[in-house]
């Protein structure tokens, strides 16, 4: 997937003065799916890689990575505030997952969405992830998922 990262924004490491926006942002993306999901997003961002997207010096969206198998690594979580959406961040985020994957030498990227979040599957899908299984009462026992995986490669970066 080749994706020019719009001009105005920026992608960086997460520090830790942006922990209160990851969880606000998280309350908001994931809260359906998740009883805690301020709470969740703390343990997934100690324990992986955590990139923010920045529109000036402010943060719109993020996406925390964690190392899968030797190959491959998770996207565990990527949101993007509400009032940014359809503006070509989230594809920024994947996009910089997936040059940092390809940097480390790895061949695959993983993630699962819930079923029922049509505008993240859309995103997946149209960025070349393609469904590999359905996970019946994934989150909270209630809401299906679906696993997705993309092949990358440096031919197409």
């Amino acid at each position: 997937m080749r994706v020019a990262t719009p001009a105005s924004l920026r992608i960086r490491q997460r520090r830790s003065a942006d922990d209160s926006f990851i969880a606000r942002l998280a309350t908001l993306a994931f809260g359906e799916y998740d009883l805690d999901p301020a709470a969740t997003l703390r343990r997934l961002v100690q324990r992986g890689t955590t990139w923010v997207a920045l529109r000036g010096d402010t943060p719109v969206g993020f996406v925390v990575v964690q190392p899968l198998t030797e190959s491959s690594v998770d996207v565990c979580a990527i949101a993007v505030d509400e009032d940014e959406r359809g503006r070509g961040i989230g594809r920024s985020l994947l996009a910089h997952v997936e040059r940092a994957a390809l940097g480390a030498g790895l061949k695959e990227v993983h993630l699962h969405t819930a079923q029922a979040n049509m505008s993240a599957l859309e995103l997946f899908l149209r960025g070349g992830f393609r469904v590999t299984a359905r996970m019946p009462r994934f989150y909270r026992g209630m809401y299906d998922a679906c696993a997705l995986v993309k092949r990358i490669d440096s031919t197409r970066h």
